[in-house]
């Protein structure tokens, strides 16, 4: 959803003799470079399918693909999508194909081996508009509070397994050390829409809205406001320096390298802190739920990165047996061979949590879990909305006020706009999207 890794594009091959190529869009985040880099087993075994990559950041993704698909322009065979696309319009404009009749035509052995059963109902619903499939899942994922028990111990404080946000803060200030390069949290402050998520789950934590149930905006509403005033005074207080810049992998840097206490964002980021190829604080990590602040609805995301064909793909067949192996067993078998049972893809398969290697590599396994299965995304807010999503908007036209949101929401936290400003000013732009848009009669 979310994780940026690489500042350009890049394009890479998977070359195979003769016959089809299939072309991947996908975001550049580390799982997904480890699926570009074992595609080579999937073309050693279908030699006749080309397989060429085109690895984005997360919102240049968003924008190219939409372009393309909107037109029917053919670029791309197979994109990655999480649920606002599937939910939010791309279905109901017929960008994507459709995947349960490509199921309903495989073979016994092949249903079978694939067990689409296995994967985790809540993301598999993600995926799934009025019964069909729109997604395989590659990797799933809620939020989660993951901090550093050695700074905790010395402290002489501990983390409940179910922090308030007032907890969070409570420690972060407390181990906050910015002198000796330690700082108490890591929060995200770019502008980057895509990359709202931790804010959203904190604001609709506080009982804030983004609308009412007449879908006016609800975006400066004191309950909104109380709660973006917290968030930009715990990045601004206790937060590592330069929250501007600090997206998903800029915070991931500070955690891993030792320099930040406390990091409220996606249980991926688990993986990555456990594998000593990537972390200096390996075993030093302890995991508690998403903070909540008087309400539960909301107050973690469900997100899953999934491949998906596209309907203007002259591929399919070959397309929907790239995505098969991408999404299958034996890959996650792979994966744990070559890059180490703690790099598995997370959050998809209910067997990926019974598989011994994996509990033992992973010991946030079960929280993670835990957190996927109990999130809801019919379910965002404290009091009843006409809205779906927990890490975004599910409405075609979030892009169009999310976008100047955050730039707001960064600028408030760089001190060269208000809180009031930044409110007033998204609020407007939030009516006047919603009007042009229909929804405000």
């Amino acid at each position: 959803m979310k994780h940026v890794l690489l500042s350009s594009t890049i394009l890479l091959s998977a070359f195979a003799a003769h016959g089809a190529e299939i072309t991947v869009a996908t975001v550049n985040n580390p799982d997904m470079v480890t699926m570009q880099k074992l595609s080579a087993e999937f073309t050693k075994e279908n030699p006749d399918i080309t397989v060429k990559f085109v690895v984005l950041p997360d919102q240049v993704l968003r924008q190219n693909i939409t372009q393309d698909v909107a037109v029917g322009g053919g670029r791309y065979d197979i994109v990655t999508v999480g649920p606002f696309e599937v939910q939010a319009g791309w279905v109901a404009n017929k960008w994507l194909s459709p995947l349960t009749p490509m199921f309903d035509k495989l073979n016994d052995a092949d249903k079978a081996a694939y067990d689409l059963d296995d994967v985790i109902p809540t993301i598999r619903g993600a995926m799934t508009v009025e019964g069909q499939l729109y997604g395989l899942p590659f990797y799933g994922e809620s939020s989660f509070t993951m901090y550093r028990k050695d700074l905790f111990e010395k402290a002489g404080i501990k983390m409940p397994d179910a922090p308030t946000w007032d907890d969070v803060k409570a420690a972060a200030c407390k181990v906050n050390d910015p002198s000796a390069g330690l700082y108490g949290i890591a929060m995200k402050g770019v502008p980057d829409y895509g990359q709202l998520a931790p804010f959203i789950t904190f604001m609709h934590s506080y009982g804030a809205k983004w609308f009412d149930e007449k879908w006016n905006p609800q975006i400066n509403s004191p309950e909104f406001k109380k709660a973006f005033t917290a968030y930009t005074d715990l990045v601004k207080t206790c937060g590592a320096p330069g929250a501007t810049s600090i997206g998903f992998n800029e915070a991931l840097t500070l955690m891993s390298q030792g320099k930040a206490a406390i990091w409220v964002d996606s249980t991926v980021g688990a993986g990555f802190l456990a594998d000593p190829k990537s972390s200096q604080v390996v075993d030093k990590i302890g995991y508690a739920l998403a903070p909540t602040e008087g309400s539960t609805n909301g107050s973690a995301w469900l997100y899953t990165w999934a491949l998906g064909i596209v309907s203007s793909s002259k591929n399919r067949d070959d397309a929907f047996k790239f995505i098969r192996w991408a999404t299958s067993k034996p890959y996650i078998d792979l994966v744990a061979k070559t890059e180490g049972p703690v790099r598995i893809p997370p959050g998809t398969r209910r067997s990926t949590y019974d598989r011994a290697d994996y509990k033992e590599a992973a010991p946030f396994a079960p929280i993670v879990l835990k957190a996927i299965e109990a999130a809801d995304l019919t379910k965002p807010a404290k009091d009843p909305v006409l809205y779906t999503g927990t890490a975004q908007v599910h409405i075609p036209e979030y892009a169009a006020w999310a976008a100047e949101f955050g730039q707001h929401f960064s600028a408030v936290i760089a001190g060269s706009e208000t809180v009031d400003e930044a409110l007033d000013a998204s609020q407007a732009a939030a009516v006047r999207v919603m009007t042009d848009a229909g929804y405000i009669k």
